[in-house]
């Protein structure tokens, strides 16, 4: 998978501007402020077809613009080329084109583009709030499987009516035949989410693991696992499980008016050292572990979807110390094309990479 330019109109601060990328290693630098996070969240929307910062796609409209353009030319594997435009105005609402062609659904586009995106405003967000890491879960697996979208779409259009009933206030008399439906539902499709998180996650844990262990000098210990009261060995067993877990929360739903079990309560939990990494880390542990999974992230991709997914890596270099720099360098060399910013010019060996200034 690769980039090979990219036009943007209206995108956050750029009114017009094309970019061409040359070679598999690229550095973005520039003062902050000047649109380096921007450029790789653009990037970023050919993949899952929104925003990385999980804003509205208003909000990345330039001031005083009332639409926004995009658009990129991708190499995929056997060096076939396509063509991806993304258009937002406010009276149409969002467009995606494949090679001019307008795709029926938005979710259509996923697969087409590959790429994993580290931020350092998600080093806090991520891994200090629990909604974070499942949303950071739910966007790679849905990148992986297009089943996993449907499922995942499914189980939140349910969730939304079930909590719907039980916000109107439901007798408890009554309540188990007006709930019955949407607990199939939920045990259903939320059965199989689980099931592939636990997979996504026990595969990538290793990966995880040995990437934080190059990144940090310390000889620490990073474990990722994932937390259900659901987990299960099989679907079926899940499903029961959800089942079960419901009928259990049954009363108090009733009384505090929305679910409280389900995949969507689920835990992805990072430990270093065998400790909470959201009350014990540090900062340089807090980054370095993102950085870990993030790469066990393109790992993950590549083993499902048989293309290297575009790396794409905001401002990594900032409260690294030069020990941990040096060797997340050294691990980028196995990856396929990698797009990094930088506000600083590093003492590095990034000479041989393509240089973009903005």
């Amino acid at each position: 998978m690769f980039i090979e330019s990219l036009t943007l109109q209206n995108f956050r601060c750029f009114k017009a501007e094309e970019f061409t990328f040359q070679g598999a290693r690229t550095v973005i630098s520039g003062e902050n402020g000047r649109g380096k996070s921007n450029l790789l969240e653009s990037i970023y929307f050919f993949a899952v077809a929104k925003s990385s910062r999980g804003v509205l796609e208003r909000d990345v409209v330039r001031y005083g613009a009332d639409y926004f353009d995009i658009q990129s030319s991708i190499i995929k594997k056997e060096k076939i080329r396509a063509s991806i435009r993304i258009y937002y105005d406010q009276p149409s609402g969002k467009r995606v084109f494949v090679d001019a062609c307008p795709l029926p659904r938005l979710s259509d586009l996923l697969g087409t583009f590959n790429a994993v995106l580290f931020s350092p405003e998600d080093v806090d967000l991520v891994l200090r709030y629990p909604h974070e890491r499942r949303r950071m879960l739910d966007i790679l697996a849905s990148q992986a499987s297009i089943s996993y979208l449907s499922d995942l779409q499914n189980y939140q259009r349910a969730l939304a009516q079930r909590n719907r009933l039980l916000k109107n206030g439901l007798s408890h008399a009554g309540a188990d035949v007006q709930l019955q439906p949407w607990d199939a539902q939920l045990a259903g499709t939320g059965s199989r989410i689980v099931r592939y998180r636990m997979e996504a996650v026990e595969r990538m844990g290793s990966s995880a693991r040995q990437f934080y262990a190059s990144i940090s000098p310390n000889g620490e210990d990073l474990n990722v696992r994932y937390q259900s009261p659901s987990a299960a060995s099989t679907v079926e067993e899940t499903q029961a499980l959800i089942l079960s877990n419901l009928m259990r929360q049954r009363d108090r739903e009733l009384d505090l008016g929305y679910t409280m079990t389900g995949p969507h309560k689920d835990q992805l939990l990072f430990e270093i050292g065998g400790r909470d990494v959201q009350r014990h880390a540090s900062q340089g542990q807090l980054k370095s572990a993102l950085l870990g999974w993030k790469l066990a992230e393109a790992i993950f991709l590549e083993s499902v979807a048989h293309e290297i997914p575009v790396l794409l890596l905001d401002d990594i270099f900032s409260e690294l110390d030069a020990k941990r720099s040096f060797r997340l360098l050294g691990l980028l060399g196995s990856f396929g094309q990698v797009i990094l910013t930088t506000a600083r010019d590093p003492d590095l060996p990034i000479s041989d990479y393509q240089r973009i200034e903005i």
